[in-house]
């Protein structure tokens, strides 16, 4: 029988695992965008075919994520799916050295985006089933602090310097042996939960065991789950449409070279280690509609700014300094807020729907920012990340409030058990 220490103690281990698994995720998905200002000088590519990449790997990534985790959530087998994606990962991600046109790359990346999309959403529920009461917002943020640590400030320097060294193709290998090394750990240290208990206080009674199409309907008939869906589309929009190109931003437009930028966005990802522990904690203090609402208006500085002064050396310390925001973001609408409005038996699925239906409609946004570069100029993708962030803003004024304190609560007592706020 486990014991409140055991519980734990294996509580820490989890947030451990997976916040080394994600960064090392993240990793990749941050190295297309890293590596590409040497990648166009062996395969030509457009700005609008840079694009294209992005899209069909960001639609890949949307569809896995709600597929997959429905399947988990009606099956139970979260540690199995979550396996078999982090080990795919890592060998797409190797197989990305042998890229030789658009074509390969469009298709090696997309079947990438299918295995990146289903780890982030089972990751979070396995970590919400396991997290005590009040430690929700600071476990998931650290879990997303792994994509700070390990793919926005280790990373952009590691990469960069291995590249410069050898060639793009050895980067992209090197990175993928660390992501093999995360599913080995956890295939060996993370178990497969309990069925989770059902949550209290819901009008139907939602349970465990649900059907995909009434797990879908309780995860739609909650208001917060509907506004997290509307804010994921402009903020994943803004988001990938600004990391798919800030490199080249950085090199084309602010005219750094390529270690240099990789130090700026390193120096970049050290602030958004900060963020992405503050930003949940300080949202499990204020609440998560003010949290949403002020950072969301914060995020929009940064591409703001680069559109407006994109060889100012202020513009470059307030991206380095602030810029992190929209990375970390992520956590409230994605994860902390569903996990809290719905019944435990549908966390997977409402966080994965809120991602992938923001991923699958903003990539068709990254898409349209490349052909755009081509036709304006990089200058107008920075433009339209900033106006993405600020409707992020707008849009939160819709939320219902979910945080709520608790008080003198059991040690052992699963902050996955709680009243939706419907």
């Amino acid at each position: 029988m486990s014991t409140p220490f055991t519980r734990v103690r294996y509580e820490h281990r989890l947030v451990a695992i997976f916040f080394l698994a994600w960064g090392l995720i993240f990793l990749d998905r941050q190295a297309l965008s890293i590596l590409m200002p040497l990648m166009i000088k062996d395969i030509d590519l457009t700005n609008g075919e840079i694009g294209q990449i992005n899209m069909w790997q960001t639609i890949c990534y949307a569809l896995a994520a709600p597929t997959f985790a429905l399947l988990a959530d009606r099956l139970g087998n979260r540690k199995r799916i979550l396996l078999i994606a982090v080990f795919a990962t890592s060998l797409l991600s190797a197989a990305t050295t042998a890229a030789h046109s658009l074509s390969y790359l469009i298709v090696v990346r997309s079947l990438l985006g299918i295995g990146e999309g289903v780890i982030l959403p089972l990751a979070v529920a396995l970590v919400a089933l396991e997290s005590r009461p009040g430690r929700l917002g600071r476990n998931v943020g650290l879990v997303y602090a792994g994509a700070a640590v390990i793919a926005s400030t280790i990373g952009p320097v590691v990469v960069t310097q291995v590249a410069s060294a050898t060639t793009w193709r050895t980067a992209f290998l090197f990175i993928s042996v660390p992501s093999f090394l995360a599913g080995v750990l956890v295939w060996a240290f993370v178990r497969e939960p309990q069925a989770p208990v059902p949550a209290t206080g819901t009008a139907s009674g939602t349970a465990p065991g649900l059907s995909t199409r009434e797990a879908v309907r309780a995860a739609f008939g909650n208001r917060n789950v509907l506004v997290c869906v509307v804010i994921s589309v402009f903020a994943m929009a803004g988001l990938w449409t600004f990391n798919s190109y800030i490199t080249l931003y950085l090199t084309q437009v602010s005219h750094l070279t390529v270690t240099t930028a990789g130090f700026v966005m390193s120096a970049f990802g050290i602030f958004t280690i900060g963020w992405q522990v503050f930003l949940p904690y300080s949202s499990d203090r204020i609440g998560r509609r003010p949290a949403m609402v002020l950072y969301g208006a914060l995020a929009a500085v940064s591409p703001a700014l680069l559109f407006l002064f994109p060889r100012s050396a202020a513009t470059l310390v307030v991206y380095v300094v602030v810029g992190g925001v929209f990375l970390t973001l992520t956590a409230l609408f994605t994860s902390i807020i569903p996990v809290e409005s719905v019944p435990a038996g549908v966390m997977a699925t409402a966080s994965a729907l809120i991602m992938g239906i923001g991923e699958l409609l903003g990539a068709f946004v990254v898409g349209g920012a490349g052909t755009l570069a081509d036709s304006r100029g990089l200058g107008a993708v920075m433009a339209a990340a900033a106006i993405a962030y600020v409707l992020v803003a707008i849009t939160s004024l819709a939320l219902r409030e979910t945080r709520r304190r608790v008080v003198d609560a059991p040690l052992s007592a699963p902050s996955a058990v709680h009243h939706p706020v419907l």
